[in-house]
């Protein structure tokens, strides 16, 4: 059964036994490690700005052609601080969740807002006025941050499991069913 969980809910609920894994995007950060286990991972995302189509950004290509730019993130996410690399950024206070960085881009509050290339693909399928930029000049990111692993109680049993379904499952395969999933997703309507 899957269970709807705000981000910031995932961990007490893995903790506390009312769900038996994260499979939400979530980095294996040693943060997160000292409290919770995790598989292999399983994808790893490179971060993107996602802009109004047709605005001001839309033509971007480095992180640095957003200065004056009003950006924002998710809040408590690694996307929030990576805005700080932008020389000349107006960096907005974090929001809670992509549906209200969508809100207020479309509303001009934000020109834009970080996020992985999972949420890009969400954004442009939910609205067409929303574009991903994907960057040939990008944020600098560890893979402890840009690597994504399913999260599981400490010494589960389940971390096993999972690791040998995964292994049977390439790359190649991975990405692609990331990104159909991305696209089918009920969220990516809102």
């Amino acid at each position: 059964m899957i269970v709807k969980t705000e981000w910031d809910g995932l961990v007490p609920a893995l903790t506390s036994g009312k769900i038996d894994a994260i499979i939400a995007g979530m980095s294996p950060t040693a943060d997160r490690k000292k409290t919770i286990d995790f598989s292999d991972i399983y994808y790893k995302s490179d971060l993107v700005m996602v802009v109004k189509k047709g605005g001001k950004y839309d033509g971007a290509s480095s992180i640095q052609d957003f200065k004056g730019a009003k950006i924002t993130a998710q809040l408590n996410t690694f996307h929030y601080t990576v805005i700080d690399q932008i020389k000349g950024v107006k960096k907005q206070p974090a929001m809670d969740n992509f549906p209200a960085m969508r809100v207020a881009l479309e509303s001009g509050v934000i020109d834009g807002y970080v996020s992985e290339r999972p949420e890009g693909i969400s954004a442009e399928s939910a609205n067409e006025n929303y574009k991903m930029i994907e960057f040939t000049d990008g944020f600098k990111t560890s893979d402890e941050d840009t690597a994504i692993a399913v999260g599981v109680t400490k010494n589960s049993k389940l971390t096993e499991q999972i690791n040998k379904i995964l292994s049977k499952i390439s790359e190649q395969e991975r990405a692609g069913i990331m990104d159909a999933a991305i696209k089918n997703q009920p969220a990516s309507k809102e």
